[in-house]
């Protein structure tokens, strides 16, 4: 039921809420979690993004040893974005800009070693919420999280096991920090400070005598530390722990970060933007004026004395120059609310949740010492997805994505209009598209998705659901009811260039789908069915078909039909006159994905796929490992599906080979070796390299032949190879598929049979100093090759050995010669001569 209810919830902030994922102003009516369980009133979360279970979040096969990859019983699934599990990541550190780690929900750990670019995921036996996470050596790491939670790791974070940390439950750990390669501490709710000395195999508490939450702590060396407290309170040590000092810094609201910058600059932050200075060494506290935030500044870092930055709630990165005096915006597009570090090169580091609301998989990365941060992950929540081939498509969120390498890299759409984001895209031909936006637009392009305009649509019209074209001048568009419009449905006679309304709904209901059988017959779903019989001038409210609260809406022919209602699934044989229950669907459901006239998918809080127009439906979440909205193919062996949280997957039919070589053979045609070869069936073939040998044992690269991509057609290709020395070669082909997968085929050998003698001319001619002369001996003999001067005088012997039957090449170097013509000629011992003209020009 709580799943249930979530994916109502995302389906519900997908419809109604797209416009947030643009960070133009902070959204202080939708505050971020409250992690700090503080209130006893305050329950864990339990979405998405803290606590549930590692199936749901983590990538594909994640438990089985093939990350990002799995098989179902028609396929494989493969996740190309974003290959992380997708939570909150609250906690980093890195030990260098380019070996770190994050930590989050569900048990999540990450790890990279190349500043961002790659990350691996470490194994971790909980799915608690992670909070903070910290490493002295890169080797020894050691992570904190609720419940009292602290994992260990002494592979360099690669796996992490438990340890007893003697604290129970309800006890949240949110400080960690080790100081070398034995001694840390750990800091947390209720008085809770613990302390290592053994590397955390144990950990043994420690009492500073002071009852308030201990929210994070900072130690410069193992004597020197201090404790951000509840109350507006500071803790320092200077004996490494064995007695601690109580002192007030600002007002009583609590601080939750703390930077020792030096012994005597410390910073700290924490409730409702409260921010302190000590220039002392801790003894006195200036507080600053507040920084802007919704509830809290959950992390702050100082790089000197007076530059440090800090991550607030709702609001984006800010920065002092002047030691918390002033704060500013330093780059509006960073959104991450829980951690903050600055590297001593300039490097920099964020996460969080994003602006209003709970988005996962904020990461942040700041490079050259420059306030220019980029996201490290996609992780939008995308709407939808339509591919016009099986390399070329788009993604859409509150913006509108591209890629041209089969999902593998997307880039936002920039042009006139902003990349127009929305719910629903559709593309009627290669050129030819459709965004239905949230903000009753309704945008076409005409040059295959480069750029974008809005089309004429009736005003408040309300949020467009979906857009349908029958052919390339009629199609239809649906809304969902919004405070400024009842739902409508649309219709377009000039290939979506202008709309009118045909339909409005008499309540307080919006239309969610629609689809047409042919230019007449046309169902649209809402609260109950409509349907029209005359290409939607009249529609009917079917509410005689016991289908309510429906989603989607799918004909195979005028007989045969299904509808999702809100979870369950109704089908027709009879053209919609009666309709019954197919009891092998019955969880929520969104929609239909349709990959060819037999196989489908429906999405939803489960997974179904029939591969036999919708007899037996298989519930394949089990398989597939996780959830996603849509899904769109374009072809009938290869689709692509998306999610929150910037989730892409890719799905192949695997009853179809790859790439299935039928022959491969060659044959030496006027000077040439004419390569050839068939395949019967291709899915995913970028196409073949040509590599040559001849000698079996080093192998040269001569060329690339693209290939067909999928198609179950027969395809021929043809290779000419010119560049020929000797008398026999050996050639494989190197089958690429596009995400760089390869295969080699047989190795074929090709004998060169001369018949007769030749001497080429020399190239390039004229020479500066080097050229290439190339012969062909018909059989087995001596040969010489000399070169003469213009009058006739011997200037360099060439050649002078037997030589077998087949085609040779010589390089010859005349930088030690002058400029102008010369001879050359050649000799064999069966009698024949030939002579060229060289020319040497300086």
């Amino acid at each position: 039921m709580r799943l249930k209810i979530f994916f109502r919830f995302l389906l519900s902030l997908y419809i109604v809420n797209c416009t947030l994922y643009i960070h133009a102003q902070p959204d202080t009516t939708k505050p971020q979690t409250n992690y700090r369980r503080t209130d006893p009133n305050n329950p864990p979360p339990t979405t998405s993004y803290t606590q549930l279970p590692k199936e749901q979040v983590f990538p594909l096969g994640w438990n089985r040893g093939t990350f990002g990859k799995v098989t179902s019983g028609t396929g494989t699934w493969t996740e190309l974005n974003p290959k992380v599990p997708r939570v909150d990541y609250i906690g980093l550190h890195f030990i260098n800009p380019d070996t770190g780690w994050a930590c989050g929900g569900s048990g999540a750990i990450i790890k990279t070693i190349n500043g961002g670019d790659d990350w691996t995921i470490s194994e971790t036996p909980v799915t608690n919420l992670l909070l903070k996470i910290h490493s002295y050596n890169g080797q020894l790491v050691i992570c904190t999280g609720y419940d009292g939670l602290i994992l260990r790791s002494s592979d360099g974070g690669e796996t992490f096991e438990q340890v007893v940390s003697g604290v129970g439950s309800g006890t949240d750990l949110w400080g960690v920090q080790m100081l070398n390669d034995t001694l840390g501490w750990v800091c947390g709710m209720n008085q809770t400070l613990l302390k290592t000395t053994d590397a955390g195999l144990s950990w043994q508490q420690v009492f500073p005598g002071l009852n308030q939450h201990y929210w994070s702590l900072n130690f410069l060396n193992e004597s020197y530390g201090m404790i951000a407290c509840g109350g507006g309170i500071i803790l320092k040590t200077t004996d490494g722990g064995q007695s601690w000092a109580i002192t007030q810094a600002g007002d009583i609201r609590s601080l939750y970060t703390i930077d020792i910058i030096d012994s005597l600059h410390i910073t700290a932050a924490g409730f409702d933007g409260k921010n302190v200075y000590s220039d002392d060494g801790g003894t006195t506290w200036v507080e600053n004026t507040d920084v802007p935030a919704f509830s809290a500044i959950n992390w702050i870092d100082f790089i000197d004395t007076d530059t440090g930055y800090c991550v607030r709630d709702v609001y984006d990165i800010a920065k002092t120059t002047n030691r918390g005096q002033n704060w500013f915006n330093p780059n509006t597009e960073v959104v991450s609310e829980w951690h903050i570090q600055l590297l001593d090169d300039g490097t920099g580091y964020s996460c969080g949740e994003e602006i209003g609301g709970p988005y996962a998989l904020n990461f942040y990365k700041r490079t050259n010492g420059l306030d220019n941060w980029s996201r490290l992950f996609l992780n939008d929540n995308f709407f939808d997805v339509y591919f016009i081939t099986e390399t070329k498509g788009f993604a859409l969120s509150g913006a509108l994505y591209n890629t041209i390498d089969g999902g593998v890299n997307w880039n936002k759409v920039e042009n006139d209009v902003g990349g127009p984001g929305g719910y629903d895209i559709l593309f009627i031909d290669s050129l030819t598209g459709f965004v239905a936006n949230n903000n009753s637009a309704i945008f076409k392009t005409t040059d295959g998705g480069a750029s974008w305009y809005l089309t004429e649509v009736p005003g408040n019209i309300g949020n467009v659901r979906k857009v349908f074209f029958i052919n390339s001048t009629t199609g239809w568009a649906v809304t969902i009811w919004s405070p400024v419009s009842n739902g409508k449905i649309l219709k377009t006679t000039d290939g979506g260039e202008s709309w009118f309304v045909q339909a409005v709904q008499p309540s307080v209901d919006g239309f969610t789908s629609i689809y047409f059988i042919d230019s007449l017959n046309g169902w649209a779903t809402s609260r109950y069915i409509w349907q029209t019989t005359d290409g939607g001038v009249n529609w009917v409210e079917r509410t005689d078909i016991p289908a309510v609260f429906c989603n989607g809406v799918y004909f195979f022919d005028l007989q045969k039909g299904w509808i999702l209602a809100e979870n369950k699934l109704y089908k027709t044989n009879n053209g919609g006159l009666n309709w019954s229950l197919d009891p092998q669907i019955y969880t929520y459901t969104t929609d239909f994905g349709i990959i060819s006239k037999t196989h489908f998918i429906i999405t939803g809080s489960n997974i179904y796929e029939t591969v036999d127009t919708g007899q037996v439906w298989q519930n394949i979440t089990s398989y597939v490992g996780t959830l996603f909205s849509r899904l769109n193919s374009p072809t009938a062996y290869l689709a692509f599906a998306i999610g929150p949280f910037g989730l892409v997957l890719q799905y192949l039919d695997t009853s179809y080979v790859p790439v299935e070589l039928s022959s491969f053979y060659g044959s030496y045609i006027s000077n040439n070796i004419e390569l050839k070869w068939t395949t019967e069936t291709e899915l995913n073939n970028s196409g073949f390299e040509i590599l040559r040998s001849t000698d079996l044992t080093n192998w040269e690269t001569i060329g690339f032949v693209p290939g067909r991509g999928t198609t179950t057609s027969k395809s021929n290709y043809t290779f000419y190879d010119s560049d020929l020395i000797g008398n026999h070669f050996y050639y494989k082909l190197k089958q690429i598929d596009f995400d760089g997968s390869f295969s080699f085929s047989e190795i074929i050998r090709i004998e060169i049979q001369i018949n007769n003698y030749s001497l080429s001319q020399n190239y390039p001619n004229p020479s500066n100093p080097k050229t290439r002369i190339t012969f062909s001996i018909a059989e087995k003999t001596n040969i010489k090759i000399n070169l003469y001067s213009i009058t006739g005088e011997l200037i360099k012997e060439l050649v002078d050995e037997e030589k077998e039957n087949g085609i040779y090449q010589i390089n010859v170097d005349l930088k030690n010669y002058s400029s102008g013509m010369y001879f050359y000629r050649m000799t064999t011992n069966s009698g024949y001569t030939a002579t060229k003209k060289l020319i040497l020009l300086k």
